[in-house]
């Protein structure tokens, strides 16, 4: 089973990355969506802090039924998806939580860029700058396509 790390923003890209992963996988993959947030500076968000209601925040309705969608699509490639919420803002805190995941490779949207919202931040330079092997996918996405004409491509082989 190969671990893969898919840096997410929430949108359909990553959705096609995972499709993509699933397409080009040899083995059943593991995929982990890496959620980039700083963390507030507020004592009371400190004291209350909790992974789980971030992430409960964040992801979008539409984005966990696509992962529900790839998952009954492809379930003899993909074994299970999970999320985890990376606070770090440097190469090395990414390495630590790669390795800490055992991830075996990264997956990268060649440009699209993030749709940064509030806290987030885009953690490709930092992924870039490990020592993980990365592979960068080209979307072939207009602009101008809407969301939904994406998570139509889902469905499509």
């Amino acid at each position: 089973m190969q671990t893969v790390l898919i840096p997410t923003d929430f949108t359909t890209t990553p959705l096609l990355l995972l499709k993509h992963a699933a397409l080009s996988a040899a083995d059943k993959l593991e995929v982990i969506f890496m959620y980039s947030t700083f963390t507030s500076d507020s004592i009371t968000d400190l004291l209350f802090y909790s992974p789980q209601r971030i992430l409960q925040a964040a992801i979008p309705r539409d984005f966990r039924e696509g992962c529900a969608i790839m998952m009954n699509k492809y379930p003899e490639k993909i074994s299970g998806i999970r999320y985890e919420v990376f606070h770090g803002n440097n190469a090395t805190a990414f390495q630590i939580l790669a390795d800490l995941n055992k991830v075996d490779k990264v997956l990268i949207a060649r440009d699209q860029p993030f749709r940064l919202h509030g806290y987030e931040f885009n953690p490709v330079s930092n992924i870039l700058t490990s020592n993980i092997p990365v592979e960068e996918v080209a979307m072939q996405v207009s602009p101008r396509v809407n969301e939904k004409d994406l998570i139509a491509q889902l469905l499509t082989s």
